[in-house]
């Protein structure tokens, strides 16, 4: 029996999606991208995580053609870690696979959220449904406009 494997985030991209040709045939396009976290650091500064995202076959064929450095995104996918030997050794990576991306307007938990809370090492329940519902209406929403048929999303 598998489990369940799911990462849903939004951010920016760092970058331009690029593709690569993998030696099996198959289309993979890579982009780093930015999640800002609710806090700053005692500078001032903004905390935030860097992902790579891998982006296969359809979908990354789609990505190079329309994600472009600085476009704020919804990526739905799952966790992967990956390793690779490097002149030190081995290396570990942590990369998105991205199942599902949507071009954000703007970001989805801008007054909907109590930003206190999700400062917290746990959430509550009802901030974590708060948390599904805004993925959920942000699905619902691209659905609603057609996004996924007009070629400003994608999914598979």
């Amino acid at each position: 029996m598998a489990d369940l494997n799911l990462v849903a985030l939004t951010g920016f991209a760092t970058r331009d999606a690029a593709l690569r040709q993998k030696n099996s045939g198959q289309v993979k396009a890579e982009f780093s991208f930015e999640v800002e976290r609710p806090f700053l650091r005692a500078t001032g500064e903004p905390v935030s995580d860097l992902f790579l995202v891998d982006v296969w076959e359809d979908l990354g064929r789609w990505a190079v053609d329309n994600i472009k450095q600085g476009q704020r995104l919804l990526v739905i996918g799952t966790l992967n870690k990956e390793s690779y030997s490097t002149r030190a050794g081995r290396e570990h990576l942590t990369i998105v696979k991205a199942k599902y991306i949507r071009p954000l307007d703007g970001s989805l938990i801008d007054g909907d959220v109590d930003v206190e809370e999700m400062k917290r090492d746990s959430w509550s329940e009802g901030m974590l449904l708060t948390a599904i519902n805004l993925v959920e209406g942000a699905l619902q929403e691209g659905q609603d406009t057609g996004d996924s048929s007009s070629g400003t999303s994608y999914h598979v």
